[in-house]
């Protein structure tokens, strides 16, 4: 029995000094409390993305690595690519839900010269950053909140909704895309970039494990669908002429290969345990990708 006790004692001793142990409490956390997602979880996420990039750059996304390999340009890419899927111009009013950095928004304001600008987003913090960096905007209207704020917004006020990689984060989509087209003029469209399930699930216990990994991401199972399914729900909801084009190997595989890199070149000056949220994203997709579940999906409809 001493002997069992002084093993005990020390595996339990390497465990807090090696910091394992509190990785492994916070991903307890976060698969039975997915809503604990703090403002200073995101900023440290923020920093270890940005992280010899820039400064100022505040970028949260999973990048569109097609023709880079800096994480600051390859987000700046996606951001672009779903503003040239949604035609903005500088005559559109646009509704931005979810937005998850005061980066994206200067790309809306400053490069597409938008007319004007509604950006919500849960985030206290960036909802502070995004006044600091684009207040002086005067066709900027920001508000923090989730899709549940669209119910305050005026019938057929927008020309263009936009959720860049966000949307897969929304427990209830098809409210999403209801509330989409209420808010849109006649000859609007909603353009996003979501996670998709390349097929259903083969059984319940993958269900059950897909449900688990995803938790640890905030990233709710009842939220991502097959390519049918997702494109019959835009149908239902009022949207016509959708299409969907599959970028997963330029977004899921280049981030995870980047991160990879990036990782390893950081890990060793920061606390391993900072690193957590990331790393799970991160695992999560890679998983589901070696299970030929996952894609990741550029939408439109009008």
């Amino acid at each position: 029995m001493a002997i069992l006790t002084f093993f005990l004692g020390i595996g339990i001793t390497w465990l807090v000094m090696s910091g394992l142990l509190s990785q492994i409490i916070m991903l307890l956390v976060r698969i039975w409390f997915p809503s604990s997602r703090t403002d200073k979880g995101v900023v440290a996420d923020q920093w270890l993305l940005n992280s010899g990039v820039s400064t100022s750059s505040r970028w949260r996304l999973l990048g569109y690595w097609h023709d880079t390999a800096n994480y600051r340009q390859a987000c700046s890419e996606l951001a672009g690519l779903l503003a040239d899927k949604a035609c903005l111009s500088n005559k559109d009013k646009v509704l931005d839900m979810g937005f998850t950095s005061y980066d994206q928004l200067l790309v809306w304001l400053d490069y597409y010269q938008v007319e004007s600008l509604t950006a919500a987003t849960e985030s206290e913090r960036m909802l502070a950053d995004a006044h600091d960096y684009c207040g002086h905007f005067g066709q900027l209207n920001l508000e923090r909140g989730n899709v549940s704020i669209m119910q305050r917004l005026d019938d057929e006020s927008f020309d263009k909704v936009l959720a860049l990689d966000c949307a897969y984060h929304m427990a209830d989509k098809k409210t999403f895309f209801q509330q989409a087209r209420r808010v849109l003029r006649k000859g609007g469209a909603v353009t996003l970039t979501d996670m998709v399930l390349a097929r259903p699930f083969k059984d319940r216990l993958e269900q059950r494990m897909v449900t688990l990994m995803a938790r640890t991401c905030g990233i709710p199972v009842s939220g991502l669908y097959v390519t049918q399914v997702y494109e019959s729900m835009l149908n239902t909801c009022g949207f016509e002429d959708v299409q969907m084009t599959d970028i997963s190997e330029d977004v899921l595989s280049g981030f995870c290969f980047w991160f990879s890199q990036h990782y390893g070149s950081l890990s060793s000056v920061t606390r391993s345990k900072v690193w957590i949220r990331l790393r799970l994203l991160v695992w999560f997709i890679r998983w589901m990708q070696h299970r030929g579940l996952l894609r990741y999906h550029l939408v439109t409809a009008r």
